[in-house]
């Protein structure tokens, strides 16, 4: 997989990307319940950043008030 320092510069497409390889490795019937598990616990912690991330993002964007003024969203 990817160590820590990688999984913090991915962009928001890439831990989609990643969340769906997770899936698919998941789906394999050759998975033992021992790495279902560890996968499982592996996307959610990218679901987890990938959360933060968007929320982030949010809050960075900003609109256009009543005033004519920029303020954050």
């Amino acid at each position: 997989m990817m160590n820590k320092e990688n999984e913090k510069t991915l962009t928001l497409e890439e831990r989609f990307a990643h969340l769906e390889q997770i899936v698919a490795r998941m789906e394999n019937a050759d998975v033992s319940l021992d790495e279902a598990f560890e996968l499982y616990k592996k996307g959610l912690d990218e679901v987890k950043s990938a959360n933060d991330m968007v929320q982030g993002m949010e809050k960075a964007m900003l609109v256009l008030n009543s005033d004519g003024q920029l303020e954050e969203f």
